[in-house]
């Protein structure tokens, strides 16, 4: 039997760092300002892994955003506290955030029962104001800077100490139905395409208003098939964890101590999981089979 080889000391040294920042009290640069509660389990368990440390995360998110400025010039922008805020907008690109963009709203768990009153416009927008008409000229579509509508699936980034490690991890995250997975050099990044991108409105010239392109019910249905999608990322996410406990041969992974705010999404997500289990059954069962290729059977 060969000797087992244990992992590079520069792969050693990158997960002490990489798992030193995880546990750093400073904020990161996502808008949270670190790792989602609701891919903890996950992180925890790779990084248990001798060979493995996570980089990067997301457990999937539905989020709001405006496109960063397309030109060279500097502009006044409102920031997310209400002040003035000049924005060098050189490098940004269509349809990103780059250049002065920024997240109006960003939430990881299901908006079932987010609503009782109001509209979807006033929680999307965030309490931005809703403007009917801007002085944009209509056929200058070059000058908007449009708001995003965007669901974005569950994405890991892991770093492997070797490639066969990174192999074994990549053909997990293929079973699992992570079909988009793939690695360039030593990261390996778990992701698939349960994505959903449509521009719902650009800011006004001001930079203070919001002007809607589509109208709520539009919205509403844009959530919905957001909670389809959260669904399905979770069963995938499950039966990743799964994989990766079973095939790397990982315990309990003991859980980080339990701070007031971790029991309070704990409790919260237990809810959402009592109600996904009644709306997802259906889902999950539907768009698997269309995954595989069966005709659903019919009542």
């Amino acid at each position: 039997m060969p000797p087992v080889v244990g992992p590079p000391a520069t792969f050693i040294a990158k997960k002490a760092h990489i798992l030193k920042e995880l546990t750093s009290p400073l904020r990161d640069s996502s808008p949270k300002g670190g790792p989602d509660e609701q891919i903890l389990p996950l992180l925890n368990l790779i990084n248990s892994h001798p060979l493995l440390v996570t980089t990067s995360s997301c457990s999937g998110r539905v989020a709001i955003y405006v496109e960063g400025i397309r030109t060279g010039k500097s502009t006044q922008l409102v920031d997310n506290e209400g002040g003035d805020a000049t924005i060098d907008a050189r490098g940004g690109s269509v349809g990103g955030k780059g250049g002065g963009g920024r997240w109006i709203y960003v939430s990881h768990d299901e908006p079932i029962g987010a609503i009782e009153t109001g509209s979807w416009s006033d929680l999307l927008f965030n309490g931005m104001h809703i403007a009917t008409d801007d002085s944009v000229n209509n056929d200058d579509l070059c000058s908007r800077r449009y708001v995003h509508f965007k669901f974005e699936p569950m994405i890991l980034h892991v770093l492997c100490a070797n490639l066969e490690i990174a192999n074994k991890l990549l053909g997990i995250a293929l079973a699992a139905g992570f079909r988009e997975s793939g690695y360039n050099g030593n990261i390996l990044a778990v992701r698939c395409s349960l994505r959903i991108d449509a521009p719902v409105g650009y800011l006004s010239t001001a930079g203070d208003s919001v002007v809607p392109l589509v109208d709520d019910n539009y919205l509403k249905t844009l959530m919905q098939m957001s909670i389809e999608r959260f669904i399905e990322n979770r069963r995938r996410t499950d039966r990743f964890f799964e994989g990766v406990k079973k095939s790397f041969n990982l315990g309990d992974v003991e859980e980080r101590v339990e701070t007031k705010e971790a029991r309070r999404i704990r409790k919260r997500e237990e809810g959402l999981r009592r109600q996904r289990d009644i709306l997802g059954k259906t889902v999950a069962t539907s768009m698997e089979a269309v995954e595989n290729g069966i005709e659903p059977e019919s009542a």
